[in-house]
């Protein structure tokens, strides 16, 4: 059966990097009428923000773009630009900031809705809990879903006021649904019912064919490079393998160490972009630190490269248990050292499809499918 979603969106719609919300939005949309809420841009972000729609912000152009997609349409509104208050520490002024911002957007919102014809849909809050909080009275959904998919106290961005958010949010509303099991168990007592569904990977994209490979001795990381890199881990790896080249492609996100010379910061690519690098690998690394925020991490990398069928070597920062059998998943940098030797010098033809077809059962096309039935 048909419905309509709307999604109140953390993620922006016009950022080039991978996120799972847009993901499943674009595959929901084959099958169910999709509208976004895009990222609540703040007054900042149009000084600052090169990926900001500045026009749909300033309501210069129309709110509401129709975009196609690989799957189908996606409606996405434009609100107009907010306060900037995660500076605010004070948790009665940051409050009365939200609430003011909330009110700004959800006139929009309201609006916005009543014009494209959305009076009965699901309503999809993708880690948005602080403005979900202050808009529930703009929204009146037959179902309304919480879409948690990072531990919120473990993150820059929202560690001082989110978690608090989350807990005030997550009773609210009909279902939870989480992608990883750590988050699962973390949001159990929480909300009325949990569910968890994990993240996948574009087919499309990573499975599609690619130039062979251009040339040997790289060893490679795609995503943000953050506080969840284990730096030490990396220092240590490319000191002892200094005929290949370390490549990491990504946002930096934060102060670079000190690092050999054979690790090299390429910057973000969009994810059309990734194959192309990702084919030059010999190994993926995924090498974070485990704490609070990466213990409740699904890695979408992971996938990513599997479906190109390159050897994975990822620390023990998570319960990737799922992987084990076609990933190296290791407790200590000498052991990730030997897993990258070990991973290279016994490839073959028979484990790179075996990565591929592991990699085949986690499409978002099919996440998606678990995602409608959930919801």
């Amino acid at each position: 059966m048909k419905k309509t979603i709307v999604c109140h969106s953390f993620p922006a719609w016009d950022t080039p990097y991978v996120k799972s919300t847009i993901e499943l939005l674009k595959q929901l949309s084959k099958d169910h009428k999709v509208v976004m809420i895009d990222y609540h841009y703040t007054i900042k972000d149009l000084f600052f923000n090169k990926f900001a729609p500045i026009k749909q912000i300033l309501g210069l152009k129309q709110r509401v773009r129709l975009i196609q997609t690989e799957g189908g349409w996606i409606e996405v509104i434009s609100t107009p630009p907010v306060l900037p208050i995660n500076w605010i520490m004070n948790p009665k002024l940051f409050g009365l900031a939200a609430k003011f911002n909330g009110w700004l957007v959800g006139k929009t919102i309201t609006k916005q809705l009543k014009k494209l014809g959305v009076f009965k849909y699901t309503l999809i809050n993708a880690f948005n809990p602080v403005y979900g909080l202050h808009s529930v009275k703009t929204f009146n959904p037959q179902k309304s879903i919480y879409y948690c998919y990072d531990e919120i106290s473990g993150t820059e961005w929202s560690g001082k006021h989110g978690a608090a958010y989350e807990k005030k949010y997550m009773p609210l509303v009909d279902e939870v649904i989480c992608t990883s099991n750590k988050l699962q168990e973390n949001k159990e007592l929480l909300a009325k019912e949990v569910k968890f569904i994990p993240n996948g990977v574009n087919l499309d994209i990573f499975l599609a064919p690619h130039n062979e490979k251009a040339n040997g001795h790289t060893i490679g990381y795609i995503g943000a490079i953050d506080t969840r890199i284990d730096f030490e881990l990396i220092d240590y790896c490319a000191s002892n393998l200094p005929e290949y080249v370390f490549e990491f492609y990504g946002p930096v996100k934060t102060e670079l160490p000190q690092l050999p010379k054979n690790v090299k910061f390429l910057g973000a690519l969009a994810q059309t972009a990734l194959p192309e690098k990702i084919q030059n690998f010999e190994a993926g690394l995924i090498p974070f630190v485990k704490n609070k925020l990466t213990e409740a991490i699904y890695p979408l990398k992971i996938n990513e490269y599997l479906a190109m069928g390159k050897p994975v070597v990822a620390s023990n920062f998570s319960d990737l248990s799922d992987f084990s059998k076609v990933a190296e998943i290791v407790d200590s940098k000498e052991d990730f050292l030997k897993a990258i030797k070990k991973s290279i010098k016994y490839n073959s033809r028979i484990k790179t499809q075996k990565r591929i077809d592991f990699a085949k059962q986690n499409s978002w096309e099919n996440r998606a499918k678990e995602f409608a039935k959930a919801i």
